[in-house]
């Protein structure tokens, strides 16, 4: 696996990650919500750093929709 495709792996993760904070965050008891938003902001955080450090491979913006599954 190339250090490419090892990014584009990351990404797909990081997204995956999100999706189920997301999912989590709606069935969290209210005294825990505050703590799972702070994950998902990470994982938002974490997308955007890879998404750069894919562009910097490839000179262009990265296609979320190409890339995973469920993003159009």
């Amino acid at each position: 696996m190339t250090y490419l495709e090892m990014l584009q792996k990351n990404l797909a993760d990081e997204v995956e990650a999100t999706r189920s904070y997301g999912a989590t965050l709606a069935l969290a008891p209210p005294g825990d919500k505050a703590a799972i938003l702070e994950l998902f902001g990470d994982e938002t955080d974490h997308i955007a750093i890879v998404a750069g450090l894919i562009s910097q491979q490839t000179g262009e913006p990265v296609d979320y929709a190409a890339m995973i599954q469920g993003v159009e």
